[in-house]
C-alpha cells in the first residue's frame, strides 16, 4: 500500500513538472519573440526560429536546474526529478556546472537567432552575425572544457551514460544528414539552412540525453 501512494505521488510530481516545464516553455517563447518584434519578429524565417526555440529549452533546462542546485530544499526536490534534496547536495558541483552549460549555450544560440534575423531585416543588433559566431565558438570551448571537468567526477554511470549520449547524437545526425541531404540533392525538400544545422546539431543531443536517461530508467518518478 505504501508503495503504491509512494508511487502514485511520483507521477503526480511529475505531472506537475511536466506542466510547468510546458507552462514555462510557452511562456517564455512568447515573451522572447514579443521582445523581438522590434527585429520584425513575426516575419522571422522558421530557422530563425526554430533555433531561438532550441536555446529557449537550454536557457529554462540550466534555470531549473540552476535554481534547484541553489535551493534544493525549496526548489530542486520540487522542481527536479530527483529522490530527495540530499541527493542534489552530493552532485551540486555537477549539476552546478551543467547549469551554466546549459544557460551559456542557449543565450548564444538565442544571440546568433537575433543577429542573423536582424541582419536580414536591415534593422539594429546587439551583435553582428560574425560576433554572434565567435560568441558561439567561445561559448562552445566552454561547454567542452566544462564537459571535460565534469567528467573527472563522474562515477560509472554517468561516464556510460555520457559515452551513450555521444554515440546516440551521432548516429542520429548521421542519419538526417544522409536521408535530407540526399532527400534535397533528389529535389524533393528543400535543403538546409546554416541555422538548420545548428539547431539539428544541439536539438540532437538533446533528444539523444533523453534517450539514453530514458533506456536507463532514470526518467521513471522518484
Amino acid at each position: 500500500m505504501t508503495t503504491q501512494a509512494g508511487g502514485a505521488a511520483g507521477w503526480r510530481k511529475m505531472a506537475a513538472q511536466a506542466l510547468f516545464g510546458a507552462a514555462a516553455g510557452a511562456g517564455g517563447m512568447f515573451a522572447v519573440m514579443a521582445l523581438m518584434v522590434g527585429q520584425d519578429g513575426p516575419d522571422w524565417a522558421p530557422s530563425q526560429i526554430i533555433l531561438v526555440g532550441v536555446g529557449l529549452i537550454y536557457v529554462l533546462m540550466g534555470l531549473f536546474v540552476g535554481l534547484g542546485t541553489l535551493a534544493p530544499r525549496l526548489f530542486g526536490q520540487r522542481l527536479l526529478n530527483v529522490a530527495d534534496a540530499e541527493e542534489i547536495v552530493e552532485e551540486r558541483s555537477n549539476m552546478g556546472s551543467s547549469a551554466l552549460s546549459c544557460l551559456a549555450v542557449g543565450a548564444v544560440l538565442m544571440l546568433l537567432a537575433h543577429a542573423v534575423a536582424a541582419d536580414a531585416a536591415e534593422t539594429a543588433a546587439l551583435v553582428t552575425p560574425a560576433t554572434a559566431y565567435w560568441i558561439l565558438l567561445v561559448g562552445l570551448a566552454g561547454f567542452v572544457a566544462a564537459s571535460l571537468w565534469m567528467w573527472k567526477n563522474f562515477d560509472e554511470l554517468w561516464r556510460q551514460l555520457t559515452v551513450e549520449v555521444s554515440a546516440i547524437t551521432g548516429n542520429l545526425l548521421m542519419l538526417t544528414g544522409v536521408v535530407w541531404g540526399g532527400a534535397a540533392a533528389a529535389e524533393l525538400v528543400a535543403g538546409p539552412q546554416p541555422l538548420d544545422l545548428v539547431s539539428l546539431a544541439f536539438g540532437t543531443m538533446l533528444l539523444a540525453c533523453f534517450i539514453a536517461v530514458g533506456r536507463r530508467g532514470l526518467m521513471a518518478p522518484r
